[in-house]
């Protein structure tokens, strides 16, 4: 993290590859093309202006005013020139800016949702805020790249340009320049190192305090109720704290660089006169001339001195490259994850469901949570899985799902288009409540059916409450537990899978909805798989699976169902 290695490079490399290996790389070539050739007018038109500086002084001190008024027109259309393509050039890198960061942004989100990687991240812990590494760090990333090479390139040409005009005036200072710019470009590097691992931890501490705030936000209504007012500050005070710590060592180590690289430039300002003075007392060169070698040695200086003027931005640079790299390593890791590692649970599609000599371990793998269970899920609907908390219940039910892999054995199930999972809290999407009961595949419906599924499921009063069926809310913050727990079962119904696995998925309702939304799908003749603690589940399944704190399962039949069905 403290190096500009060769893994750094690689690193940076096969980042910046991504888009420019793209389909889509053809417009961004084309404009690359543009901002080269405006960014190549500029340099001609700096390098030009050196010889107008000599001419206009030289003409000044010879008090040759016609000459003087001649060069002057000269400069002012060099400068117009020079304005038109800076202009352009800003232009055109501001949109291969957003064309490269909005295919690098799909890019990324793809990538955090193929193989699950997005949840993975969540569970190992070794990607913190993949949010702000797409949402902040991806547009640091391009700017940075697009302006560092940019740069880089016309520092190079500009090294060439200027090196030969001061060459011209005085080839000791020439070469003096080229000695002092590496010696300060190795001091830089040496001063500077330590800032790419304090940016780094920057980042990630501003990250987690702004993730505090977040997690406050959303779950403001219980810290009121247990009077966690105190607790919460003093955790967010705690998040601050690293990021107040680090930003100190963070500008103890800038001012200790900038102590350097201001000396450094200030010095430079005075080496032309130093080198020229001799000559022009002694009559070997003109005024104009060491007017044009200290201009041309200022652009010179310019150019070597990238590195060290740019180090602060590098360091920043240095960590975005890994931040970036970490995620798409992660999302790598959850493609061999998925394909083939170690301790995977095999997920096979199937008419029926089932499990074969399943085993769900904890995401460590340090744990087992169910040992070597095998079930017929469909010769035992409806099921019920009940057991002490920390048994495993939920992660059977993700295990179901896809998305808990660690373990071994397999899981037989139709294809996620077939089955539908409702989890105790509904996920609830940004946007209106027609996209709330569509979410994430239903057919297209009308207003009417709309609302009959939600007169079904109890909730007739949502549009009118709101506004209709298409205003847009935050709706995780305006309905209640129960209300969003019922909204769910609209969702469900709408969609009309084959199979719902429910986990804990009535645990806000009072009983009366808990057994109209049971009712719901039997007459709509969902099958369903359901986990839960609450004894009032028992009557709506047929069998019972007792997982046990020893890793140990028993199917048990529901005696209370048995009654339920007999007296029906």
């Amino acid at each position: 993290m403290n190096r500009f290695d060769r893994t750094f490079w690689s690193r940076v490399w096969s980042l910046v590859l991504l888009y420019w290996r793209s389909a889509q790389r053809r417009y961004g070539i084309k404009l690359l093309a543009g901002v080269a050739v405006l960014a190549g007018v500029g340099l001609a038109i700096g390098a030009y202006a050196t010889y107008l500086s000599r001419d206009i002084t030289d003409a000044l001190i010879g008090k040759h005013l016609s000459e003087f008024y001649r060069v002057m027109l000269l400069a002012a259309g060099a400068a117009a020139v020079g304005m038109l393509a800076r202009v352009f050039q800003e232009y055109l890198g501001g949109l291969l800016y957003i064309e490269w960061r909005e295919w690098l942004t799909d890019y990324f989100v793809d990538q955090g949702f193929a193989h699950r990687a997005f949840y993975r991240m969540g569970l190992s812990g070794k990607v913190d805020n993949p949010d702000q590494r797409i949402s902040d760090d991806l547009s640091s990333f391009v700017e940075a790249t697009e302006t560092f090479t940019i740069t880089l390139v016309f520092s190079i040409a500009g090294v060439v340009t200027y090196f030969a005009i001061i060459w011209s005036i005085s080839s000791a200072m020439a070469l003096f320049l080229i000695a002092y710019a590496t010696v300060g470009t190795y001091f830089s590097a040496v001063i500077g190192r330590r800032l790419v691992g304090l940016n780094y931890y920057q980042e990630r501490f501003q990250a987690d305090f702004r993730f505090g705030l977040v997690h406050v936000r959303n779950n403001l209504e219980p810290i009121f109720i247990y009077g966690g007012e105190r607790h919460e500050t003093d955790q967010l005070h705690h998040r601050f704290t690293k990021v107040v710590s680090n930003f100190k060592q963070l500008i103890l180590w800038k001012r200790n660089l900038g102590f350097f690289t201001e000396s450094y430039g200030d010095l430079a300002r005075l080496i032309p006169f130093w080198f020229l003075a001799a000559g022009y007392v002694a009559g070997r060169l003109q005024f104009g001339q060491v007017a044009q070698a200290a201009a041309a040695f200022a652009s010179l200086h310019a150019a070597l001195s990238i590195v060290v003027t740019s180090f602060p931005m590098l360091a920043n640079y240095a960590n975005v490259v890994v931040r970036l790299s970490e995620f798409l390593e992660e999302a790598e890791a959850a493609s061999t994850f998925e394909t083939g590692g170690r301790q995977m649970i095999e997920i096979t599609e199937a008419p029926q469901v089932g499990v074969e000599h399943l085993t769900v371990l904890t995401p460590g793998g340090d744990k087992t949570l169910i040992r070597d269970l095998s079930v017929d899920v469909s010769g035992l609907e409806p099921l019920l899985v009940q057991g002490p908390s920390g048994t495993g219940k939920t992660s059977l039910m993700r295990a179901l799902a896809g998305i808990w892999r660690k373990g071994g054995g397999r899981v037989n199930r139709p294809a996620l288009s077939d089955v539908m999972f409702l989890p105790q809290r509904p996920y609830l999407v940004l946007g209106s409540l027609r996209s709330q009961l569509t979410y994430p595949r239903a057919p297209e419906a009308s207003d009417q059916q709309l609302r009959e599924i939600l007169d079904a499921v109890n909730l007739s009063d949502l549009p009118e409450r709101f506004g209709g069926l298409d205003v847009e809310m935050h709706w995780a913050d305006v309905l209640s537990p129960g209300e969003q727990q019922r909204l769910a079962f609209a969702r469900l119904l709408l969609n009309h899978p084959r199979y719902a696995f429910l986990d804990e998925a009535t645990s806000a309702l009072d009983a009366p909805n808990e057994q109209l939304m049971y009712e719901l799908l039997r007459r709509k003749r969902i099958r369903f798989m359901s986990s839960g603690h609450r004894p009032t589940l028992l009557k709506f399944h047929r069998n019972i699976l007792q997982l046990s704190a020893q890793q140990t399962w028993k199917l048990e039949r529901s005696s209370e169902f048995e009654a339920l069905t007999s007296a029906a």
